[in-house]
């Protein structure tokens, strides 16, 4: 454990993560630092679309925005920013992330105290470097790892993910207009991912999203960006019309999760959104296939979350696609290609009886 004096910690930045699943997985180790630094004032330093998956969450004071590719763009850009730390006096960076830069950043912004993992040679530049946990650790207690060497008591470690009333209100606005509000199923699907070789096909997800309207009858709403309205078009294509419902794509993250909140089933890929709908109590099925749930399924409630995949040897890989393994015919992973449509629809149909009960 690391000798930090609550009392003696005035200023705090945490440098979080660059993708919305981990940020939601950081959040029960951000709960932590508020709880036990009373008196400091956090600032979270984060690219654009992490803020908004944060804002409005009441375990920060401020947002700094790490915009790499415009004003904090190269040596000068850098320098802008790390000239903006100085000027915050903080005492303490916490680092989730754990490239070099994020070190590099904390050490030039004058941070008297800085903490975080050893790792991507930026021990020199850390005050209290850290041992890397085993590779099997999931992301939540990794994370949990740095605040608890802090001396922060950890009271509950299920990730949280906050909503604002009038993101709640918009969301119901969107879904009464469809006339979907007081349905019973709601299932809404995401069928896009990071990176398109880790999603699980569309036309599967079609499938899926057919029976469960046709055998469940469940209303279906599909989530994605502007980029993937083509993909869900061909999806709600398959699944009779008064059944589905295509949201604007590109909401914002926050009326997204509204949607979501007011669903009684969620299937995802392992993505942010998977993370999201897990973290504000909805049963969630999670898709995986270069990942790994032993390092990123959600933790909710028992029962709540049920993770379809497939053990392969390489498993997790490091997703380079294809020079690791190669593809199958269709274009996707091995350990993506086998996952059937019948084997997410067991485990959606496990989840529905559930809809209506309360997180435990």
């Amino acid at each position: 454990m690391i000798p930090v004096d609550p009392v003696q910690i005035r200023r705090i930045v945490i440098r979080v993560n660059n993708w919305i699943g981990d940020v939601v997985m950081i959040s029960p180790a951000v709960r932590a630092i508020r709880a036990h630094f009373r008196q400091a004032r956090i600032a979270i330093l984060a690219k654009r679309w992490v803020l908004e998956t944060l804002r409005g969450d009441p375990f920060y004071d401020d947002l700094i925005e790490y915009d790499d590719t415009g004003a904090h763009r190269g040596i000068a850009g850098r320098l802008r920013l790390v000239a903006a730390l100085r000027r915050q006096r903080f005492d303490l960076a916490i680092l989730f992330q754990k490239a070099f830069d994020a070190a590099a950043l904390a050490f030039l912004g004058g941070a008297r105290l800085r903490i975080g993992y050893a790792t991507d040679a930026r021990s020199w530049l850390l005050t209290h470097p850290l041992v890397p946990p085993p590779l099997e650790t999931h992301h939540v207690e990794a994370f949990l790892g740095i605040v608890r060497a802090l001396g922060c008591p950890i009271v509950d470690a299920f990730p949280s993910f906050h909503l604002r009333a009038e993101d709640r209100a918009e969301a119901t606005t969107l879904l009464e207009a469809a006339g979907l509000a007081g349905h019973k199923p709601l299932v809404s699907l995401h069928p896009g991912a990071s990176k398109e070789p880790r999603a699980w096909h569309t036309d599967r997800f079609a499938a899926l999203g057919r029976r469960l309207a046709e055998r469940n009858g469940a209303r279906i709403i599909l989530l994605g960006s502007p980029g993937e309205r083509g993909s869900l078009e061909r999806i709600a294509g398959s699944i009779p019309g008064e059944a589905v419902f295509i949201p604007t794509p590109g909401l914002s993250i926050k009326i997204t999760g509204g949607i979501v909140e007011r669903c009684h089933l969620f299937v995802g890929n392992d993505s942010g959104p998977m993370h999201m709908a897990a973290a504000l109590g909805v049963p969630t099925v999670g898709i995986f296939g270069p990942g790994t749930p032993r390092r990123t399924k959600p933790l909710a409630a028992r029962g709540r979350v049920v993770a379809v995949w497939k053990e392969y040897p390489c498993s997790p890989c490091r997703q380079d696609f294809f020079r690791e393994c190669p593809a199958s015919p269709t274009g996707k992973p091995f350990c993506l290609e086998e996952i059937l449509v019948e084997e997410v629809e067991r485990a959606a149909v496990e989840l529905l009886p559930r809809a209506c009960q309360p997180v435990s």
